[in-house]
């Protein structure tokens, strides 16, 4: 049976139905709704991002275009009233364009409405790092969300057995405004889905595409572990790993050289980080460090990233490579050889001073 929503007040201890709507209150559903939405996104569900309104697709402009903190994208769609079953054909419509849409696109709708870009917005409004965004598949999996103030009972069936059976990211909203007695305004929402089995999906997906990459990245350590030791003994006690990095130490206690390696980038780097309660230590390295940075760079025949991240207890300095690579299999021997050339450098205009450090 289609899900309705009844308020009561209590008044004297006995219930009395709230009987003014939107539209006696002098409400407009979709244009409230909408501002509602758009000033306070979290009623759609926790963390969740409005990144686009009136996105123009290939079956015609979509209300909000959302994305989740395991960056999902989320199809959003907001009827005036009771929802149909012809919604959900127009939502899988509109998933099917934006499914193929590549970070460019994405960029480019997020900026429109936001000012930023997505990496940007993500980093701003969740607990998230430049490292923890690389971690993130944007836009590998999305989800519908289709929002009114009621539902037909078809749409409801065909919604729960498109999420029970096929795992679909799917789910309905539904909202109910009434005024009580003394004027005050009342919102409620139901979801046909918990939100608890829907973040349990996304989980589920995200764990899926985590699998994948600690496979790809264990590859691509296998390789270039291979290539490293026909040419320097540095990583020779080293073994592959699922992460996105790999280390051996520097000389000197709470100092690393390390290979990293994402979507986006490859790293040399140098890491300062001696554990817990060593931020000053850390710091004081870093900075005898750069004092000597002019000599270094001469020696290593290039500029490097002096990083001393001042929010944070570690520091490091980095020669980067930006450009994808992880994904890209065609480019890993060239790369990898780069990188190996690029650590070796790296090693010899820097051992001795790392040495010196207290």
């Amino acid at each position: 049976m289609a899900t309705e929503i009844l308020i009561w007040e209590i008044i004297e201890g006995a219930l009395v139905p709230s009987e003014k709507s939107m539209i006696e209150s002098g409400r407009r559903e979709a244009t409230d709704l909408e501002k509602w939405i758009k000033s306070n996104p979290s009623i759609l569900g926790e963390d969740i991002l409005i990144i686009g309104e009136q996105i123009q697709t290939k079956r015609g402009p979509l209300d909000f275009l959302g994305i989740d903190k395991a960056g999902n994208l989320i199809i959003i769609e907001l009827k005036r009233d009771k929802l149909h079953r012809e919604v959900l054909a127009q939502a899988i419509d509109y998933v099917s364009d934006i499914a193929s849409w590549e970070l460019d696109r994405i960029n480019s709708e997020c900026e429109k409405y936001t000012g930023k870009k997505i990496d940007e917005v993500l980093i701003d409004n969740f607990d998230l790092d430049e490292e923890s965004i690389e971690e993130l598949s944007i836009n590998t999996f999305q989800k519908i969300l289709l929002v009114g103030a009621g539902v037909d009972e078809s749409l409801q069936r065909m919604v729960e057995w498109l999420s029970n059976n096929y795992n679909v990211g799917i789910n309905i909203l539904i909202f109910k405004y009434a005024q009580t007695k003394r004027g005050d305004e009342i919102l409620a929402k139901t979801a046909i889905i918990s939100e608890e089995v829907e973040k349990e999906k996304s989980q589920k997906h995200q764990r899926k595409i985590y699998a994948e990459r600690y496979l790809l990245r264990k590859e691509f350590w296998t390789k270039l572990l291979e290539k490293a030791n026909q040419k320097t003994n540095l990583f020779a006690n080293i073994s592959p790993v699922r992460y996105s990095w790999i280390a051996t130490g520097a000389g000197k206690a709470g100092i690393s050289y390390n290979f990293s390696v994402g979507n986006k980038y490859a790293r040399c780097e140098i890491y300062l980080d001696a554990g817990k309660n060593s931020e000053e230590l850390n710091k004081r390295r870093f900075e005898e460090l750069f004092e000597k940075k002019e000599e270094i760079e001469t020696m290593f025949g290039n500029h490097l990233n002096w990083i001393r991240l001042d929010e944070k207890r570690a520091s490091k300095i980095s020669f980067d490579f930006k450009e994808p690579i992880l994904r890209n299999k065609e480019k890993w021997d060239g790369i990898q050889e780069q990188m190996i050339d690029t650590m070796i450098k790296l090693v010899d205009s820097t051992k001795s001073h790392i040495l010196e450090l207290e």
